[in-house]
């Protein structure tokens, strides 16, 4: 007789024993959970304060660094005249700067064809950059707004070439041939409504009098039709120039200044212009105070940080009697104090007379831990002496300076021997070997739980035997009596 559930055929409770004895074999087991949860939010608390860490090292980086202390900004009177960014090699001055010309790149129209799709011609066009030189461009003069004895100057080594096919000799054909060579010019073809309609538009990818264009057709219907001689003038059927190729002009404080492109750079010291109209403007470049601030204020909020997090992370519950992932940690005390240590000591070597502890500038702990700025006292410290504070925060630029020294006490502490490493190995070593331990403890639970099955599920068989035979014997006892009486009854 095969059973199926233990218990049923000896009508005892087996299957609920079992279960008993297996929740009673498991409890140890559930203290190596907990053991493991209580790794696993400390590892987790480790993970958060080396988060918080890697920001304020960040923010201490960027208070080491000298350029921090040198940003400057700029601003103009009249952002419609120009806009302008200072690098940080700008000296502070005060400009005027007047726009008499924009930079312009140079834009050649072919004469209309009546279609766009036939064949044209094969060949190569040889394109020439250069200076054209002869333009009158005096209001007075007779012959203003005219080349007179035209000049082009080529810059050497500056010529590109243009294969035509005949997989290309159509107008649309040439057009993308000139895009595709990717020599510096855009050729577009434009529809002006004329019974000629389509017309080639070539235009410099570049501004500035330098990118001026002379081209040339190796066979006589790619000269007709592209051909451009800015010395030979006008040819008949042939490209004619509709926009000069120019260089910018302008003056910074009455000074000329001419460029290529509207993107000025350096005309005054690490200062880009990039013109947009002509005017008159003025400029000013002054040291950026409210960066420096915003720095010093994010080195504050970043420390500020790893204390609100150690405080959650060492929090007690007197009433429920529980605490956080770290409370009483000794690693996660000694990180605190050797920040405070660092923040709390002078800075050898600076100048006499200049500030040697934060507190002097207006960077203050305050009774439960965090960090303070008096924005008024770091205010006047920038303003008294830039140089000074940069020192304090910085050292010469490579050495010395809070900054540096908390950054380095960062890269100490998380390092890989450093001890917030070293305690987050110890941990994961622990949680090994404690995984190893729960297994081994679980498969002797299962042995165990497992043995006792097969015993009870004996027992559960002899007892039904028994209850069978003791059945049988009964009835049988039964029967016996009864013919035992009506034997005495007759």
């Amino acid at each position: 007789m095969t059973i199926s559930s233990i218990g049923i055929g000896s009508n005892l409770q087996l299957g609920d024993l079992l279960d008993q004895l297996s929740a009673a074999e498991r409890v140890p087991l559930k203290a190596l959970q907990n053991q493991n949860a209580a790794y696993q939010a400390k590892l987790s608390g480790y993970g958060t304060i080396k988060s918080m860490l890697s920001a304020f090292q960040a923010s201490a980086k960027s208070l080491a660094k000298l350029d921090t202390f040198s940003a400057v900004k700029a601003q103009v009177g009249n952002s419609d005249v120009m806009s302008v960014a200072a690098g940080s090699n700008s000296v502070p001055g005060d400009f005027t700067v007047n726009v008499k010309r924009l930079a312009q790149a140079q834009s050649l129209a072919g004469a209309g064809q009546a279609k766009q799709d036939v064949a044209i011609g094969t060949g190569t066009l040889t394109f020439d950059f250069g200076v054209t030189g002869g333009y009158d461009d005096n209001p007075s003069s007779p012959t203003y707004g005219q080349y007179v004895n035209p000049t082009f100057t080529a810059t050497p080594d500056a010529s590109k070439t243009v294969k035509i096919d005949s997989s290309n000799q159509t107008l649309q054909g040439i057009r993308d041939a000139i895009n595709k060579a990717n020599i510096g010019v855009k050729a577009s073809i434009i529809n002006d409504g004329s019974g000629t309609p389509y017309r080639l538009i070539l235009n410099s990818e570049k501004t500035g009098e330098a990118m001026s264009m002379r081209i040339t057709g190796s066979s006589p219907e790619l000269q007709a039709l592209v051909g451009y001689d800015p010395v030979a003038g006008p040819q008949a059927g042939g490209m004619k120039e509709t926009m000069r190729a120019l260089n910018a002009s302008l003056t910074i404080n009455d000074i000329a200044v001419t460029s290529a492109s509207n993107v000025v750079t350096d005309a005054a010291q690490g200062v880009t212009m990039t013109l947009k109209k002509t005017g008159t403007t003025s400029m000013s470049i002054s040291q950026d105070l409210d960066s420096i601030k915003a720095a010093v204020q994010g080195l504050a909020s970043a420390y500020n940080n790893i204390q609100a997090a150690a405080k959650q992370l060492t929090a007690f519950d007197v009433k429920a009697g529980t605490k956080a992932a770290l409370t009483g940690d000794a690693v996660l005390r000694g990180i605190q104090s050797t920040l405070r240590a660092i923040l709390n000591t002078p800075e050898d070597g600076m100048a006499a007379n200049a500030p040697n502890t934060l507190a002097q500038i207006g960077v203050t702990l305050q009774k439960d831990g965090t960090m303070s700025i008096d924005t008024k006292k770091l205010d006047a410290a920038l303003g008294a002496n830039l140089n000074d504070v940069a020192a304090l925060f910085g050292g010469d630029g490579t050495k010395g300076g809070f900054a540096r020294r908390l950054s380095d006490a960062v890269d100490r502490v998380t390092g890989t021997n450093g001890a917030l490493s070293a305690a987050t190995s110890g941990i994961e070593k622990s949680m090994k070997d404690l995984s190893k331990q729960y297994d081994a403890m679980s498969a002797r639970a299962d042995a165990t739980v497992e043995r006792y099955r097969k015993q009870f599920t004996q027992l559960d068989k002899v007892v039904a035997e028994m209850n069978r035979t003791s059945s049988y014997l009964t009835q049988q006892f039964a029967a016996l009596n009864n013919m035992n009486n009506n034997s005495s009854k007759k």
